[in-house]
């Protein structure tokens, strides 16, 4: 017999699960981006690697992206240890569109060392974060040093930046 009143989370934060599978996806208003800035600024990142335009955006791959907790205020202790040694790896696609960019990242991928055994091989993120086949997400991943700290991370490591003015020395 099922808990009755008991909800079962499909979302935490920037995180949900879509067709058997957790993935981060955040809308950021923009009134300025375009196609071709989502380009250029993406080429930039030492982690993304198989950068491709796409019709309103670009795909690319995220390769072993580590998580700085402290530059988010969480101590060690505070930490879990798959957050603190985690690598994460996924696909990730980005569109404009009417003053806003969408960043969605999925086939979420992770190594690292979970307390109870240690990743070796990238697993794949919804076998740790969700359960029932993938229709839930686990309540211990449910938490501020969890999915909430990874969606700070993600969203620092993959929100569009504009560059930097350069200057001008030109006189």
């Amino acid at each position: 017999m099922g808990a009755a009143g008991y909800a079962q989370p499909t979302s935490y934060g920037n995180f949900k699960v879509s067709e058997q599978e957790i993935i981060y996806q955040k809308v950021f208003p923009l009134d300025s981006i375009t196609p071709g800035k989502l380009e250029a600024f993406y080429k930039t990142l030492p982690y993304v690697t198989g950068l491709k335009a796409v019709d309103g955006g670009v795909e690319f791959v995220v390769n072993d992206l580590v998580i700085d907790y402290k530059k988010f205020q969480f101590t060690q202790v505070n930490t879990p240890s798959i957050i603190q040694t985690g690598r994460y790896s996924g696909s990730v696609e980005v569109a404009a569109k009417d003053g806003k960019y969408r960043i969605t990242f999925q086939r979420i991928q992770v190594t690292g060392d979970i307390g109870y055994k240690k990743i070796l091989e990238k697993d794949n993120l919804t076998s740790y974060a969700c359960k029932n086949n993938g229709t839930v997400l686990a309540q211990d991943w449910c938490r501020p040093n969890m999915l909430g700290l990874l969606d700070q991370a993600f969203t620092d490591k993959l929100q569009y930046m504009e560059p930097k003015k350069k200057k001008n020395d030109d006189w």
